[in-house]
C-alpha cells in the first residue's frame, strides 16, 4: 500500500509537468526557436505528424516561461512548510491518518485544477501550493511508520521498494498524460488521476495500521520478530532533541546531500518535458513517453541498489557505512557526468534521451545510499529527522523551475540549457563530496533513550534490544 501511495502521490505531483505544455498557447514560429514555439533541433516525430505542428496554438493560456516556472514551482512552495510538522504529526496521530488525509486532500485539489486554471492564474498557483502543503507530510509519515515496521536487515530493501513508487508514479504521470492529452484533452489528466487517488485512499484507510501491535491480522510470531528486532522503545514518547539535531554533523551532511540530489531530481521532474518540446522537438504524446524514461530508470536503479546493498552487508563484503558511501558516490558523481554529456550531444535525440535517463537513473542510487540513513542514526526520530532534511531537499523544487524559467524566457537555446546542466552537475558533485566526508550510519548518542545513552556507539542497527532474540535472528540471517 505504501508503494501504491507513493505512486499516486507522485502522479498527482507530476501530471502538470506534461499537461502545462498543452495548456499554454504558443505563437507562430519565427524560425529561430527562441520564443519557445519551434524546437532548436527542428521538427521530429516517430509518426507522420511533425512535432511542432501538433504543438502550435493548442493551449488555452497566454503564459510566458516565467509564469510556467512559477506554476511548476507552486507545489514545492507549499511542500516545504510541512516537512518537520509532518514528522511530529506522525508521532502524535499515527502515519495512517496523516498520510491518508494528505492524499485525500491532494486528490480533491487535483480534481479542482482545470477549474482553477480557467478562473485565474493565481487561483491555479494556490491550488498547487496547497496541494504541496498537504502532501508535505508524506515522506516524514512514511519514514516514521517504517521505523515501527521494518526489521533492520530488511530496511534498505523495504524502503527502496516503497520509495520507488515515486518513480513509477512519475513514469505513469508523464507517459499517461501525453496520451490522455492527445486523445481527450489536458483537463482529463487531472480528472482521471484524482479519481484514482480517491480509490487508493479508501483502500488505505481500510487495510493499513500504524504498527504491528495494532494490526489485527498479523501473526503473533511476525509481530514479536518485528518488535524485538527494532526494539519496542522506538515507539516510546521521548522528547525530540532539537538542539542536538542542529549540532550534529551527520544531520547537516544529510541535509546538504538531500538538497543537492533533489536539485537534479526536480530539474528532471518538472522541466524535462519542456526541454523535450522546445529543444529536441518531440510532440506531446512522444514527449510524455520519452520524459517517462528518466523516472523509469530511477526506479530500476533504486530497487537494484537497495538489493545490492543488502547483499553486500549480509555477506560482510562491506560494512554498512562503506556500502552506503559506495552507492552515494555512484548516485552523485555519475549523474553529473551524464548530465553534461547530454548537453554536448546536441541534436542527437537518441543520445540525449539516453544520457538524461542514465543521469536520472544513477541519481536514484542515492536513495539506498544516504537517503534512508535517518532511521539508522535515529530510529525513533526517523520521521522528524527526514522532515528536517527534506525541508532543504524541497527547496530545489521551487528554486530550480524559477531559475530555469528565468534563464529560458525568450531564450530557448541549447546554450541556455547547457548552463542549466552545468549548474545541476556542479550541485550533484558538491553534495556527493559532503556526504562522503561526513556520513555516519551508527545510532547517534542523542538518539538513545535517556537511560540508554551509554549504549555501545558501534551498534549500527539493533537499538536498545530488550532481549537477545533479534540478535540471534540477525546472526542466523547473515549465515543464510
Amino acid at each position: 500500500m505504501f508503494f501504491l501511495g507513493m505512486m499516486n502521490a507522485y502522479i498527482l505531483r507530476s501530471n502538470i509537468s506534461v499537461a502545462i505544455v498543452a495548456m499554454i498557447r504558443t505563437a507562430e514560429a519565427d524560425g529561430n526557436g527562441t520564443d519557445g514555439s519551434t524546437s532548436i533541433c527542428g521538427e521530429f516525430s516517430f509518426g507522420s505528424t511533425p512535432a511542432n505542428k501538433t504543438m502550435q496554438n493548442q493551449g488555452e493560456f497566454d503564459w510566458d516561461e516565467t509564469q510556467k516556472g512559477r506554476i511548476l514551482s507552486a507545489f514545492f512552495y507549499g511542500y516545504v512548510f510541512m516537512q518537520v510538522p509532518g514528522g511530529y504529526l506522525e508521532t502524535k496521530f499515527g502515519g495512517k491518518k496523516v498520510y491518508g488525509i494528505s492524499m485525500l486532500i491532494g486528490a480533491i485539489l487535483t480534481l479542482l485544477t482545470p477549474v482553477a486554471a480557467r478562473v485565474d492564474f493565481w487561483f491555479l498557483f494556490f491550488v498547487r501550493f496547497f496541494m504541496g502543503f498537504f502532501q508535505g507530510v508524506i515522506f516524514p509519515a512514511h519514514h516514521g511508520m517504517w521505523g515501527k515496521w521494518a526489521p533492520p536487515l530488511e530496511r534498505s530493501r523495504l524502503l527502496s521498494i516503497t520509495c520507488t513508487g515515486t518513480n513509477v508514479g512519475t513514469v505513469i504521470a508523464l507517459a499517461l498524460s501525453g496520451y490522455i492529452i492527445d486523445q481527450i484533452g489536458w483537463p482529463w489528466v487531472f480528472y482521471i488521476t484524482g479519481i484514482v487517488a480517491l480509490v487508493w485512499f479508501v483502500a488505505w484507510m481500510l487495510l493499513v495500521h500504524d504498527s504491528p501491535a495494532e494490526h489485527p491480522r498479523i501473526s503473533e510470531e511476525e509481530r514479536e520478530y518485528i518488535e524485538s528486532s527494532i526494539g519496542t522503545n522506538v515507539q516510546e514518547d521521548i522528547p525530540v532533541p532539537w538542539l542536538e539535531f542542529a549540532k550534529s554533523r551527520v544531520v547537516w551532511c544529510l541535509l546538504i546531500g538531500h538538497f543537492c540530489n533533489n536539485w537534479g531530481n526536480y530539474t528532471m521532474l518538472t522541466n524535462l518535458p519542456n526541454y523535450m518540446a522546445t529543444i529536441l522537438g518531440f510532440n506531446i504524446a512522444e514527449n510524455g513517453l520519452l520524459s517517462a524514461l528518466s523516472p523509469l530508470t530511477i526506479w530500476v536503479f533504486t530497487v537494484t541498489g537497495g538489493w545490492i546493498i543488502d547483499v553486500i552487508r549480509s555477506r560482510d563484503i562491506l560494512d554498512t557505512l562503506n556500502s552506503r558511501r559506495l552507492l552515494t558516490a555512484m548516485g552523485q558523481f555519475l549523474p553529473a557526468i551524464f548530465l553534461i554529456i547530454s548537453g554536448f550531444v546536441g541534436c542527437d535525440r537518441a543520445a540525449a534521451v539516453a544520457m538524461l535517463a542514465l543521469s536520472a537513473g544513477f541519481g536514484g542510487l542515492s536513495t539506498p545510499g544516504f537517503k534512508i540513513c535517518h532511521i539508522e542514526i535515529a530510529p525513533r526520530f526517523g520521521g522528524i529527522l527526514f522532515g528536517i532534511t527534506n525541508v532543504f531537499g524541497s527547496i530545489p523544487g521551487f528554486i530550480a523551475p524559477e531559475i530555469i524559467g528565468a534563464m529560458t524566457n525568450n531564450n530557448q537555446t541549447r546554450e541556455a540549457w547547457m548552463n542549466i546542466f552545468w549548474i545541476g552537475a556542479s550541485i550533484y558533485v558538491f553534495g556527493g563530496i559532503v556526504v562522503l566526508l561526513f556520513l555516519r550510519t551508527d545510532i547517534q548518542p542523542w538518539a538513545h533513550a535517556p537511560d540508554k545513552s551509554s549504549a555501545d556507539p558501534d551498534v549500527i542497527f539493533l537499538e536498545d534490544i530488550p532481549n537477545t532474540r533479534s540478535q540471534r535472528h540477525s546472526d542466523e540471517t547473515k549465515e543464510n
